[in-house]
């Protein structure tokens, strides 16, 4: 059996932690400091919160086709520099138009960091252990979607700096670990540089990576609502033990069975995985929008978990499997594009449904996306076979 765990791989996970750490930790932050301190809408402060993927959208459109001849070393040291420099700027916020401006730009950092370190790990990873070797590494934005949040919503209760300071040490941290990154370049040939002077949408987006996007941008919309509501949710509906234990039950089960669906997909294939983890998040938001007791919410939080929290690992491994080597930060980036994209529409669009029908509403929208995103995926084994193609 091929290596896996290499020096730089392990590199890459903790540096990925890191940044999500303070994707979630601040998303969280920012929500609730709009709300409290500037006296907006549910829709407005998600709006706050998700400009920052809106940022992190643009420059994934921009990074994977310059990526290769920036460097991707340098590349992302630019990133968590500029990353580091925002955080900074968050203890001088004054208004609604300074705070997403600074979301904007620091989202921007954050998807050219992300590519730069998934595109480096499916790179790296042996191709017979794809699937596993993606799977534990996706494993470090699980971790950073269950401390970012608990800590975003604890340490200001002690103190609000606290958040921040946390924050800022962390993102010095992602500094130091990027110039010690050992980082394998690409070499840009004819073709790429021909490439890069087109603006079809072809090279903006990797064709074969397209479709498994769309399940994933589908499946993200519907947990964007989780991601920014979550806590207003169980309060609202009272069950403010079953919000504060969500995010760590949502994380255990993507910590159980991610790493099991990678080692999955490379045994027996895609469909096996898909399947089940797309029907599982269907059910997971139903429970979540029907719960009156502490105990269905957190069965809500598992099934999310198993479902939604495998999109990333499988979708990844997915889009890159019908790619060449120098094509991987194309396929890679058209994944994120679509994660990025639902979760950061998913929050103003689904906060327009609560002053209306609720924040219950609200998950049944999110269950609706999901069950699109598993017909979608249906269609897609409908088309393969009728091809006799093999996906």
């Amino acid at each position: 059996m091929e290596k896996l765990w290499s020096k730089d791989y392990v590199l890459n996970i903790i540096g990925n932690l890191l940044l999500f750490v303070v994707f979630y930790l601040l998303m969280v932050y920012t929500t609730k400091l709009a709300i409290t301190e500037f006296n907006v809408s549910v829709s407005e402060a998600g709006l706050a919160s998700g400009i920052f993927i809106v940022g992190a959208l643009v420059a994934r459109l921009v990074i994977s086709r310059y990526m290769d001849f920036i460097g991707r070393k340098r590349m992302l040291i630019i990133a968590v520099v500029i990353h580091a420099i925002c955080t900074f700027g968050y203890h001088f916020i004054d208004g609604m138009l300074f705070l997403c401006t600074l979301r904007f730009v620091q989202g921007m950092t954050y998807g050219m960091a992300s590519t730069v370190i998934a595109t480096t790990v499916a790179s790296i990873v042996p191709e017979s252990r794809r699937g596993e070797g993606i799977g534990y590494f996706t494993l470090s934005i699980t971790l950073g979607s269950a401390i970012g949040p608990f800590l975003g919503i604890s340490l200001p209760q002690i103190n609000p700096l606290y958040a921040l300071v946390l924050c800022d040490v962390l993102s010095i941290s992602l500094i130091v670990l990027a110039f010690i990154l050992n980082i394998t370049e690409i070499k840009v040939g004819f073709r790429q540089r021909v490439e890069v002077k087109s603006f079809r949408l072809r090279t903006f987006f990797e064709p074969t990576a397209t479709p498994i996007s769309i399940v994933a941008l589908l499946g993200a919309i519907g947990y964007s609502a989780v991601m920014s509501y979550i806590g207003t949710y169980s309060e609202t509906i009272g069950l403010l033990l079953g919000g504060s234990l969500f995010y760590i039950a949502y994380s255990i089960a993507c910590l159980i069975f991610r790493p099991i669906s990678g080692v999955m997909i490379d045994r027996y294939g895609n469909h096996v995985v898909m399947v089940p983890i797309l029907f599982t998040m269907i059910l997971g938001f139903v429970a979540i929008a029907l719960a009156h007791s502490n105990l269905v919410l957190l069965l809500g939080a598992v099934l999310v978990g198993i479902g939604y929290g495998s999109i990333p690992s499988a979708g990844q491994t997915i889009a890159v499997q019908k790619v060449k080597l120098n094509k991987f930060s194309l396929a890679t980036s058209t994944l994120y594009i679509a994660l990025d994209l639902g979760n950061g529409i998913g929050p103003y669009i689904l906060g327009m449904v609560v002053p209306i029908y609720g924040f219950r509403a609200v998950y049944m929208c999110s269950a609706i996306a999901a069950l699109l995103a598993f017909l979608f995926y249906i269609g897609m084994i409908i088309k393969s076979r009728k091809e006799n193609v093999v996906m």
